[in-house]
């Protein structure tokens, strides 16, 4: 375990140049001591502003760095391209890692990545992503609800997003048919199947909580409107995934007990919660927001966040 592995990060990009020049930046700060290529895959055919930033910094980037255009839009279709290039690449990588457009690592992170994968003998670790907020006054940034989930450091059952995520190659070339699946291209979730099924595959999984990566948070996500689609969204996505992976007799019971549970907990509590403030007001709202999405995923309506 003394010598590094090879890595190749992938990085899907859709009209953020500000943030993958940022993200390239911080890619080139970082302390890791064996082989990296970088793959930015450029989802906007039309405007390529991600390719665009990629060929100005590419001559003089500390690691390889090529950018791939994928005509067809959605998310999914932007990962899996980069996976399948990652994957084929020659020398091929040990390790494929990802970090999204939006996101900026910290130094120490791929290394502390790798350390954990390697100490832990795991297929896939992910780690915590940290909201960076334009207006970290505003009372939704200090609200804690874009907190990150965390976990100690070491084996996890499962990962639920692959926002800062590392897995071995020789586990994602078993799924290069399509690894998230086109059916969540613009609703997000892809990510969360895609982990389900290789825990069902039986792979193994760790979390690295020293393994930080950072998120810019810009004003358009402190509202109350973003944070409750975002909920309505993550609500659609358990029930769904809850009626793929548990058989949809009993997906089906779950995601309506659940759902109809938080939404008349969510609304009931509405009352008390105007005397304790907006912090409490819109707890209830997010409980509601969460119950609705998973009823509404009972008749095939999702919120198509990505389109």
């Amino acid at each position: 375990m003394t010598e590094s592995p090879r890595v190749c990060l992938c990085v899907p990009t859709f009209r953020r140049p500000e943030g993958l020049r940022k993200l390239l930046a911080d890619v080139e700060r970082l302390n890791y001591a064996g082989p990296l290529d970088v793959i930015v895959v450029d989802n906007d055919a039309e405007g390529r502003e991600g390719a665009a930033i990629v060929e100005a910094v590419a001559r003089a980037f500390r690691f390889p760095l090529t950018c791939i255009v994928e005509p067809r839009r959605g998310q999914t279709y932007a990962y899996n391209c980069a996976f399948a290039h990652a994957c084929r690449a020659t020398p091929a990588p040990d390790y494929v890692a990802v970090l999204d457009d939006d996101e900026y690592p910290d130094p120490n992170w791929l290394t502390e990545m790798i350390r954990v994968a390697r100490t832990f003998g795991v297929d896939i670790v992910g780690g915590p992503v940290f909201p960076v907020f334009d207006n970290p006054d505003h009372w939704l940034a200090k609200s804690g609800f874009h907190a990150p989930s965390r976990n100690a450091t070491g084996p996890v059952t499962m990962i639920f997003g692959a926002g800062n995520m590392l897995i071995r190659r020789s586990v994602l070339e078993d799924y290069l048919d399509e690894p998230f699946a086109h059916a969540y291209a613009y609703t997000g979730g892809s990510d969360y199947d895609f982990f389900w099924r290789c825990r069902n595959d039986g792979r193994s999984f760790a979390w690295a909580d020293d393994a930080q990566v950072f998120e810019t948070t810009p004003p358009s996500r402190t509202t109350v409107g973003y944070v409750l689609r975002r909920k309505f969204r993550n609500g659609t996505e358990a029930t769904r995934l809850e009626r793929k992976f548990l058989g949809t007799a009993a997906g089906a019971w779950r995601g309506w007990c659940i759902g109809l549970g938080l939404l008349g907990l969510g609304i009931a509590s509405l009352p008390l919660a105007a005397l304790r403030g907006r912090r409490a007001i819109m707890a209830s709202l997010i409980r509601a927001a969460r119950g609705a999405g998973r009823i509404a995923a009972e008749f095939d309506l999702h919120y198509e966040q990505y389109r």
